[in-house]
């Protein structure tokens, strides 16, 4: 045995290797022996004052990826505490020595609950035989990029930060994407599922505003910094209240947004407005046209107001150079597409879709290049300037092209890079009319492409699709395409995140409405997953379950004869799910008028032994919050419930979580402005509870683990 093993089997740990027997003395060894001799991912087990613990030694971050699942399959409540990360700065003595025996791997840990010890010891032995016969992905068959980023892209959509997590370890282990573009994934993940706070502080996007970026990063970034950096709820901010928001985001993000092409929202308006405050001639043309734009915004008028007495910047000439030199990129590129294009103008059209860092733009560039005649083009390219742009243009394109279309994407031979169809798409119209009229195409040509060598490919830009399809709400025109897409996705051996990635489309076509046609589609493609989910999936049906009942259904009685079979398959998870899993399926099934074995939902009275005596609620969906509000006052009589469901920061929102002992936010459906607020406004940062999961029940649920981790 290795030195590092022996240590982990020293005080504190009681467990004395030396002193055990038989099946005990085997299986210890066994797990010893596969950290010891092959390297390979094992669990360890410690004991402490009479707690049973089991340690996940995971020596690589693909190791710690797989035994998430595993443990979560294995170990999960009520056989343990659950499982958690293990961090390098842990005070505890037996997690160190953990830690140290992988230095640059990932520990996990599961504490056994009393009673449960001889069960979980079985487990480890299932688990173990489990390796024994499944033969290990050798480091010659690693996951293509591809199917990388589209667990980055499920996990965005599904709210799972875990999983976006791990896809960027992969990502930035294997060196598959350049170091910028993994800064840029960086920026998205924090964006989706972070906080702006997290933005500002994240080491690795120090200076990324300095940077050519994606018009994603730039909007990203401003609406951190329009939450971080501005007080929203002020009518008429005075000059020097803004001047000294200009200067903070000149320290936080310089030149974020420094041109007007870049102003694609009012947060990015908001920070050019700022910017021009710091420039000693302020461009008044282009803040009267913002300003005419974004007509009330107080902060664009208030920049407008300020600079009234500076003078007039001057209007660049109409050719391609004095446009590049002021800052037009956009109004540059454009001027030479029109004209004649020469070996000069050429490398304006390159340095100009560089700094814009568009796919469509790079993709004019290029196509001006490719009109010059062979000696200019070659005599371009031997620059190694007007090489290294022309290289970096191709990357966002595929061989100087870009799909013009989710059809032409579909049915094409394009790369499988989820990351560029995520930015192709960003152009493309998701208007009614459009819809109504490619609806069927898409859905057909899409089931064709799963049924074909494009299936690979095209089931990784699934996510990106889901994502496009939701965004701003699924228009009715939509609401056929996003059932069958729907139905795809729990139709292809879905995991975890392909499943929560489906959640989205749910609530989006339950939302919007459906014909009952559409409506049992829905319900069948649920009741087939029925089949084949397990305990870990308890709290997936509930999210499931809670959706169906929050909206008006036009077939109830299917949807009571759904609703009735999955509590059937609940109640057979009873002895392998956390009570409080239980204890919130029953409440749904309940509300649903379905009888069921589930545990009932338990009363607990007297202040002296609840946490808190106000709860705060922030949700978009006020539906969820009434049926949460009704289950905080059944289980905590006496308990005084606050909500808000405003979309933006106020005053009377501060206000509310200031005055609370518990605030709830579900960031699923959240904005930045209201969560940014919400984190700034709480004193005590341990009694703000993030929720991801959607609905009533993810609510409940994360207040019921706030509660329970305070009691102990």
């Amino acid at each position: 045995m290795t030195e590092s093993t022996s240590q982990f089997f020293t005080a504190p740990n009681e467990i004395v290797p030396s002193q055990l027997s038989g099946d005990l003395a085997k299986l210890l060894n066994v797990l010893r022996f596969r950290l010891d001799r092959l390297g390979a991912r094992t669990l360890l087990p410690a004991r402490v004052a009479g707690t049973t613990r089991w340690y996940g030694v995971a020596p690589t971050p693909r190791d710690g990826r797989l035994f998430r699942e595993e443990l979560q399959c294995w170990f999960a409540r009520p056989l343990t505490s659950g499982q958690s990360t293990v961090p390098r700065t842990s005070p505890d003595p037996i997690d160190q020595l953990a830690l140290g025996l992988v230095p640059d791997g990932t520990v996990l840990r599961v504490d056994v609950q009393q009673g449960w010890t001889e069960r979980v010891r079985q487990n480890v032995i299932s688990l173990h035989d489990v390796w024994s016969l499944t033969p290990d992905r050798g480091v010659d068959q690693p996951r293509p990029v591809g199917r990388i980023l589209r667990q980055f892209y499920e996990s965005l959509v599904g709210d799972d930060r875990a999983g976006a997590e791990a896809a960027l370890d992969e990502l930035r282990s294997r060196a598959l994407i350049n170091a910028t573009n993994m800064r840029f994934l960086r920026v998205e993940l924090l964006s989706s599922l972070g906080t702006p706070q997290e933005l500002a502080d994240e080491p690795s996007l120090q200076g990324i505003s300095l940077l050519a970026r994606p018009p994603a990063v730039t909007e990203s970034l401003a609406v951190a910094a329009d939450t971080l950096l501005l007080d929203t709820t002020t009518e008429s901010p005075n000059e020097e209240e803004l001047r000294s928001a200009a200067k903070q985001l000149d320290v936080v993000w310089p030149a974020l947004v420094t041109n007007t092409h870049q102003v694609t929202s009012v947060a990015t308006a908001r920070c050019y407005a700022l910017g021009q405050l710091l420039v000693e001639i302020p461009q008044r043309h282009s803040l009267r046209q913002i300003s005419e734009k974004y007509p009330d915004d107080p902060i664009i008028a208030g920049v407008l107001a300020a600079t009234s007495t500076s003078t007039t910047g001057t209007q660049p000439e109409l050719n391609p150079f004095s446009l590049y030199y002021s800052g037009e990129y956009e109004a540059a590129l454009e001027l030479v597409c029109i004209e004649r294009p020469e070996r000069s103008t050429a490398a304006i059209a390159l340095a100009a879709a560089v700094n814009l860092q568009d796919s469509s733009c790079a993709a004019k560039a290029l196509a001006v290049v490719e009109q010059l005649s062979d000696s200019e083009r070659d005599s371009l390219l031997d620059s190694i300037v007007e090489r290294t742009f022309f290289e970096r243009l191709r990357s966002l394109t595929a061989h100087d092209r870009v799909p013009q279309d989710w059809l032409d994407w579909l049915s094409g031979d394009w790369p499988d890079r989820p990351d560029l169809l995520s930015e192709w798409s960003r152009h493309w119209s998701r208007s009614a009319d459009e819809l109504t009229a490619k609806s069927d195409d898409l859905a057909g040509m899409l089931i064709d492409a799963l049924n074909d060598v494009r299936r690979p490919r095209v089931r990784n830009g699934i996510p990106v699709f889901v994502n496009w399809l939701i965004a701003g709400g699924i228009p009715p025109s939509g609401v056929a395409l996003a059932t069958t897409i729907f139905d795809v996705m729990l139709s292809s051996e879905p995991g975890r995140s392909e499943r929560l990635a489906a959640l989205c489309l749910l609530e989006g076509v339950l939302e919007v409405g459906c014909t009952a046609g559409q409506y049992r589609e829905v319900l069948n493609a649920v009741g087939r997953e029925l089949t084949m989910i397990g305990p870990r999936d308890n709290q997936w049906l509930g999210q499931v379950i809670d959706l169906l009942l929050a909206y008006t259904s036009p077939c109830p009685g299917e949807r009571t004869s759904l609703i009735a079979r999955a509590a059937g398959v609940a109640q057979s998870w009873i002895d392998m799910i956390d009570r409080n899993d239980a204890i919130l399926l029953g409440l749904l099934f309940r509300g649903a008028g379905v009888a069921n074995a589930l545990p009932e939902h338990e009363v607990v009275s007297g202040s002296e032994i609840r946490p808190f005596k106000s709860v705060g609620v922030y949700s978009l969906k006020e539906d969820a919050i009434r049926v949460v509000t009704s289950w905080i006052e059944a289980r905590w009589p006496g308990v005084k419930v606050k909500h808000s469901s405003s979309e933006v920061n106020s005053k009377s929102l501060v206000s509310l979580v200031q005055g609370v002992d518990v605030m709830l936010v579900q960031t699923s459906h959240a904005t930045h402005a209201a969560t940014g607020a919400i984190s700034a406004a709480v004193v005590d940062s341990s009694r703000l509870v993030l929720v991801n999961g959607r609905g009533a029940t993810s609510l409940m649920r994360g207040l019921l683990d706030w509660a329970g981790g305070v009691a102990m």
